[in-house]
């Protein structure tokens, strides 16, 4: 009986632990305000030296 309910507990516990990393690890509610598509926007020469001599 013991065994049993020491099982029940771990079950219960490796439960939490799973939906808690799964809640932690979602993106957050204004990731889609991100755009990410525009490349242009941060155009840079890159063959220009960036320590400036």
């Amino acid at each position: 009986m013991e065994t049993l309910l020491v099982v029940g507990i771990v079950i219960v516990v490796l439960g939490f632990v799973v939906a808690v990393v799964h809640f932690a690890s979602r993106p957050p509610k204004d990731a889609d305000s991100w755009d990410r598509d525009d490349a242009e926007d941060y155009e840079a020469d890159w063959d220009e030296d960036y320590r400036g001599d």
